[in-house]
Formats: C-alpha cells, structure tokens, sequence
C-alpha cells in the first residue's frame, strides 16, 4: 500500500477503500476504540479519519450515535456523478490526444501490470487503489492536472460497483481496452470505452 504521511491519513485511507469496495455495508457503524485496537493507534487519529471521511461523504455522523457508512447515492445522484466523472475523465481524454505525451502510457502500463495481479487474487483494498490511480492518471494528464480538484469530491461520491462484473478481471480488461485504444490513437473509441467503463 502507498505511504501516507500520517497515522489519521493511513487509518482513513484504510477505511476508505472497504467502503468504496463495497466491503462494508450502507449503516456500518464505526466504533472508535474498535478500530483503535485494530489499527493499533490512540483515539485520536482514529477520530480524525472518521472527521475526514465524514466530509467526503462516505459516513454519516449524529451526536452521541456515532458515525457509519453513509447510503450510497440514490439512482438519481448516481447518473448525476456518472454524468460529472464522464465529462472530466472524457475531457482529460482529449486533451490528451492533442498532445500524446508518452508518459501517460509508460504510466498506465505500469498501472495496469500491478492491477491485473490484484484484481487476479481479489485484493480487494488494492483493486480500490489501483482502479482509482488509473482514473486519476488519465485527470492529471490535462492541463496540469487542474480537474483533480473537480474529480477528487465527484468519485469519493460513487461507490464503486465491482459486482456489476463476473470477475474482477472485467475490470482490468475494460482499463486494458481503453489503454489499447490510446497506443492506437483511436480518441472516439477510447473516450466511449471511457464512458461505457464509467457505471
């Protein structure tokens, strides 16, 4: 797992990826001395994680309840979010295009080599982090990577949905096809793989 540079960014990070992976449920609740002697930490960087996913709405806090796992977003905010991440992503596509900078491909190859061993053995903590590296990667091509900000609080929203395939396979071969389609500088197909992989 990539290095943070606190104990509260590492324990959120954690969390994180179980509840964008689906690993736990909607209304999970999170107990901070639980997970204090998980993580084996204090309270305090545990109560800083839970503030921090709390603001990207991933969990939902009441007084004197407690936080848990927020519902995912109902059919209609979802095609809101799909709408959002498909024009930035698609938009960063194109940019993209216009310049074809070598590094982005050496990058998402080396993306993908690690994605393909994850997503083989069902790790699913590193399937969440590579699949979003790889999003985050086509962002940051463009313009600086001045989308991240746009991007970042759109896919913290979307719980991802990995059940949608057979095998977590799918997933890295729908990355792989859209990869393929950037070596062959083939920009409308690779921005509608982009889309159709964005559900």
């Amino acid at each position: 797992m990539k290095l943070v540079p606190n104990l509260q960014m590492q324990v959120a990070s954690h969390l994180r990826q179980r509840i964008l992976s689906g690993q736990l449920a909607a209304g999970t609740p999170f107990r901070e001395q639980e997970l204090a002697e998980e993580f084996g930490v204090s309270r305090g960087p545990i109560r800083d994680a839970l503030l921090t996913l709390t603001k990207e709405g991933l969990l939902h806090a009441r007084p004197n309840v407690g936080a848990r796992v927020a519902d995912a977003p109902s059919v209609f905010k979802r095609g809101v979010i799909v709408n959002l991440r498909r024009d930035i992503e698609g938009a960063a596509l194109a940019v993209w295009f216009a310049a074809r900078d070598p590094a982005l491909l050496e990058q998402l190859d080396a993306n993908l080599a690690e994605y393909r061993e994850v997503c083989a053995r069902a790790e699913f903590g590193r399937v969440v982090e590579l699949d979003m590296a790889f999003h985050r990667l086509l962002v940051e091509s463009a313009d600086g990577g001045s989308l991240i900000d746009l991007w970042v609080p759109v896919i913290l929203q979307m719980f991802l949905r990995y059940s949608r395939h057979q095998s977590l396979m799918d997933s890295h071969d729908e990355h792989a096809a859209i990869v393929r389609a950037l070596y062959a500088d083939e920009s409308a197909r690779a921005v509608e793989l982009l889309r159709q992989h964005i559900v």
